[in-house]
């Protein structure tokens, strides 16, 4: 029962917490303070809620995260192809925009922002949409395809991106939370396609578009909200 109890309060925390922001703040001491304070906040807020808004966060959250196995040995660098264009945002779409290129990746033609304004995205809410998505709408919708939610540290994330398929990754700007697709790393970096073009810090390179050293991308991910830390979404095709 406190399990469950702990889960429906990150369901609502996230429900409050994840829309976007025009700016990818780099996490520092500074900055992870505010996150806290801010996080203080959103908990004083949850008595606002409705029971209406409550129930559908309990109904729409996540499939709870296993503990990710490190089966083998990555090599120290590896990047994904082929590396579909990305989708630039207008708004909160970045978990369509992030499924979208999993599924141009797996051939489909599909834009991320008009998926996302679809009535049949799953698991949607007006600042975004719940990690749930993610199951939903391939393994529902698609039918074609398998999803798995993992926690892990960035070892098991290498590990997971270097089997040859990009993975959806749960990081914090700083001020909100955001959903990436991995495509790379090596001993320094981790690499991203990213669909906040603010967000961008690498121009001409087809194979991503950001880079962010392991040690930021590391706090960024680590999310202070429990079933978020560490989450990455891994998507196969089924078939």
């Amino acid at each position: 029962m406190m399990k469950e109890k702990k889960l429906i309060i990150s369901a609502l925390l996230l429900m409050l917490f994840c829309w976007a922001f025009p700016t990818y703040a780099q996490v520092t001491e500074g900055q992870s303070a505010n996150q806290e304070s801010s996080l203080s906040k959103f908990i004083n807020s949850l008595n606002n809620m409705t029971d209406e808004q409550k129930a559908y966060a309990r109904a729409n959250w996540l499939v709870v995260p296993d503990a990710y196995v490190n089966k083998h040995d990555h090599p120290s660098s590896f990047f994904i192809f082929p590396n579909p264009q990305p989708d630039t945002q207008n708004g909160n779409e970045c978990a369509a925009c992030s499924s979208a290129y999993l599924l141009r990746f797996f051939g489909e033609d599909v834009d991320g922002v008009s998926l996302y304004h679809q009535p049949s995205f799953p698991c949607k809410y007006d600042q975004g949409a719940y990690p749930k998505c993610f199951k939903m709408l391939f393994e529902e919708q698609y039918k074609t395809y398998s999803t798995e939610y993992f926690t892990g540290t960035t070892d098991d994330l290498k590990n997971a991106v270097s089997k040859g398929i990009p993975v959806i990754a749960l990081v914090s700007t700083g001020r909100s939370l955001h959903y990436v697709p991995v495509v790379g790393y090596d001993e320094s970096y981790v690499y991203i396609q990213d669909s906040v073009e603010d967000y961008r810090n690498t121009v001409g390179n087809k194979a991503y578009n950001e880079c962010i050293d392991i040690d930021t991308f590391d706090k960024m991910w680590n999310i202070p909200i429990e079933s978020c830390q560490r989450l990455f979404v891994v998507v196969k095709n089924a078939d």
